[in-house]
């Protein structure tokens, strides 16, 4: 850590770990970890985010609390250190975001007139925010309160939630300093197609003022050039190799073990690989439930014992409810093979999926340091990233998965490893230190007057990837 750190980053993010969501913890990792190594590259970062235990407790009162609270919270901090700075949120914010949730409250009594409502009322609120405005007039507080005592540089606006970018675009009005918005997605993702033509020039005017985007992958950072018409960058989600460190395999143990941990959202289908691991079922016979084991921990539970169920693998599926990070990540090392699921590829037509996406689970992966098998493949991004990174293999048809489920068995009931030989160097430009180095070049071009003029020409024509792998 430099000694006198040179500038400083203010970062609105909604969902910041340790503070966040159970149901966005690989999320909220990412403005936490940029905060613990943008120190090393000269940047402080001071992360503004939302109490998950204090969320819609706050009132108008209460903000003079929340000012005094940040303000000291800053002058007690280590200078040379980043540090985050929780806050509560507010009950509404304003008459619209009132209205909007008493119709998404499950005591209104009458459901379709309530849906009715809040339809009509989330067009509205395109223009203030989505769930997260409330915590607005909070955060704001909370920054004036960082402005009055350090000299800010620049500011990050952390997207989804939508609060984090127009926190940062009011507070790059306010101080004069530049802001770039982070995108963990595509801004118009998560809307329909109709919806999405209504927000598209809602969006393009909420970045208007922004010195550039950043996305977790080129795909998506290509098509925010695009749309937003400013500078795009590519910094993916990565690992710290310090949450695995004190973690080891136990090659040993009988029951050779897959893994997954986590959502499975509606891009993925985990049907294909149990399907192949049924196939491995009836081939090797009576003894394979006590050779094999699938282990699974997260919010998807229920589906995972359905599917389980259906292709006759309960016995050897071991599906439990959410557990903490810290635990997925001990399970992850101990396993034997890393399941990764790929985006369905009848969702090509989609033209967020096309090339399909880095799940954010591959990267911590790579710190597990355990073979990877992704089913089905996407025959874009994450077999790239796959077989750049040397880190396992890509297997498309449920013959391949039971193919190779037999030969690790084997393998494993020799008592010889998988082979594991990845890149060494491809899989360290993921580590979150050397993305935060990368985050910090994008500040330092976009802080840097001088570099003004040269930023703005970069838009016209230009999507920035820097780092190889990308």
């Amino acid at each position: 850590m430099n000694n006198k750190l040179e500038r400083a980053v203010i970062i609105f993010a909604h969902e910041c770990a340790p503070y966040n969501r159970p149901e966005s913890t690989v999320g909220a990792q990412r403005p936490a970890q940029f905060a613990k190594y943008l120190p090393d590259f000269g940047w402080r970062a001071i992360v503004i985010c939302c109490d998950h235990e204090r969320r819609g407790i706050a009132r108008v009162e209460d903000l003079a609390d929340v000012q005094h609270d940040t303000k000291r919270a800053i002058e007690q901090s280590d200078r040379r250190a980043s540090i985050i700075i929780p806050t509560p949120s507010m009950k509404w914010d304003g008459l619209l975001d009132r209205m909007w949730r008493a119709a998404s409250s499950n005591q209104t009594r009458f459901k379709s007139a309530r849906s009715s409502v809040r339809k009509a009322l989330t067009l509205a609120k395109f223009v203030t925010g989505d769930y997260s405005q409330n915590w607005q007039p909070v955060a704001r507080r909370a920054a004036q309160a960082i402005a009055q005592s350090v000299k800010i540089d620049a500011c990050i606006g952390e997207h989804s939630p939508d609060a984090g970018l127009f926190l940062a675009r009011w507070f790059s009005k306010k101080y004069g300093v530049p802001w770039v918005a982070d995108f963990r997605d595509p801004i118009l993702q998560p809307f329909k197609p109709f919806a999405r033509r209504l927000y598209r020039p809602l969006a393009q005017r909420l970045l208007r003022t922004a010195s550039g985007a950043i996305n977790v992958n080129r795909v998506w950072a290509d098509m925010d050039r695009k749309l937003l018409r400013c500078p795009t960058w590519t910094i993916p989600n990565g690992f710290d190799p310090d949450e695995f460190s004190a973690s080891t395999n136990d090659s040993a143990k009988a029951t050779f073990t897959i893994a997954y941990m986590g959502r499975i959202d509606r891009a993925q289908r985990l049907e294909t690989f149990l399907e192949g691991l049924a196939l491995a079922r009836r081939t090797l016979g009576a003894d394979f439930p006590s050779r094999i084991r699938f282990q699974y921990r997260g919010v998807s539970h229920e589906h995972v014992c359905d599917l389980a169920e259906r292709f006759s693998l309960t016995d050897v599926c071991d599906s439990q409810a959410r557990i903490s990070r810290e635990q997925s990540l001990r399970l992850l090392v101990k396993a034997d093979l890393l399941l990764l699921l790929s985006a369905d590829q009848s969702l090509q037509k989609d033209e967020f999926y096309s090339r399909g996406f880095y799940p954010a689970k591959a990267f911590e992966y790579f710190g597990a340091r355990r073979p990877i098998i992704c089913v089905p493949g996407d025959g874009g991004l994450l077999d790239d990233l796959i077989r750049e990174t040397g880190t396992g293999v890509v297997l498309r048809s449920t013959q391949e998965i039971a193919r190779y489920i037999l030969q690790a068995v084997s393998l494993h009931q020799r008592g010889e490893p998988l082979v594991y030989n990845p890149n060494e160097q491809a899989v360290s430009s993921y580590t979150r230190r050397n993305l935060a180095g990368r985050l910090a070049d994008v500040l330092n071009s976009v802080a840097a007057p001088e570099n003004a003029e040269a930023v703005a020409v970069t838009a016209k024509d230009a999507v920035i990837h820097p780092g190889p792998g990308y």
